[in-house]
């Protein structure tokens, strides 16, 4: 190894680890190959991966720091065994990029939008009026959980109930681990089993219902009243989303 490391990362022989990884974050922002893809860049990256894969790990650094080669062990395919792809990802987005865990069954639910045409005087001195609207709401059966009754979702056995699996691949970075959602459990680490006979698993089935909206004096054409809470109930049992009322005003010929 005849490059010394801790110039190639711009840091002093004492650097903390943290002092390692800022630099190197700094560093692969700027030579990261989606940013600058020219071969000189792409050696330069890998040049100063090498390094924080060395420094950054405290075994290494003090066979390196003895005049050791702490990569002579792993030969020409030394370079990317140490490699962990989120520290590339942290380098772009601040923060792990790595596991995320599963995602809840629980969101929120979609924004809806219905238009109302109103008379020249409606819209001039307001107006109460009732709508009926086809919205997606709570199923009653299950209550949101989506299972039959006396049964509950159970972990998936695809991924340990992780939400998702890793991926291996080889590329000129060496080899390079991503993770993916499961597709067993599309992400959500467990399964249903025994879905509601009812909503199909969802938690929600489509109803018809009244909402009673108030319109304002004074309002033109194309303006939309917010009613929070009325719109598309999530997924799960998830809090509803908001419905919007675009205002549409006759014009007299």
């Amino acid at each position: 190894m005849n490059q010394d490391l801790y110039h190639v990362l711009g840091v002093p022989r004492d650097a903390s680890p943290e002092q390692i990884k800022k630099a190197y974050r700094t560093l692969a922002r700027q030579l990261h190959p989606d940013v600058n893809p020219d071969a000189a860049t792409q050696e330069r990256f890998k040049e100063v991966t090498r390094a924080y894969d060395v420094l950054s790990d405290s075994k290494k650094r003090e066979l390196y720091d003895l005049g050791g080669d702490p990569l002579s062990a792993a030969g020409a395919a030394g370079f990317g065994q140490g490699f962990s792809f989120t520290d590339i990802m942290d380098a772009f987005f601040g923060q792990s990029a790595g596991t995320r865990g599963p995602r809840p069954r629980m969101r929120r639910g979609q924004d809806a939008l219905i238009r109302m045409q109103l008379t020249l005087g409606e819209a001039a001195f307001g107006v109460s009026r009732e709508l009926k609207v086809d919205t997606a709401v709570t199923c009653s059966v299950c209550s949101g959980a989506g299972t039959a009754q006396g049964t509950s979702p159970v972990p998936c056995t695809t991924c340990s109930g992780r939400g998702e699996i890793s991926q291996v691949q080889r590329s000129f970075l060496g080899e390079v681990r991503t993770m993916r959602p499961c597709p067993t459990c599309r992400g959500f680490g467990s399964v249903i089993p025994n879905p509601c006979g009812e909503c199909s698993g969802d938690g929600r089935i489509r109803a018809r219902r009244a909402i009673t909206v108030k319109v304002p004096a004074g309002v033109d054409a194309g303006t939309r009243i917010q009613l929070t809470g009325e719109g598309e109930v999530g997924p799960g049992g998830g809090p509803a989303g908001d419905l919007y009322v675009e205002i549409d005003v006759e014009q007299h010929a």
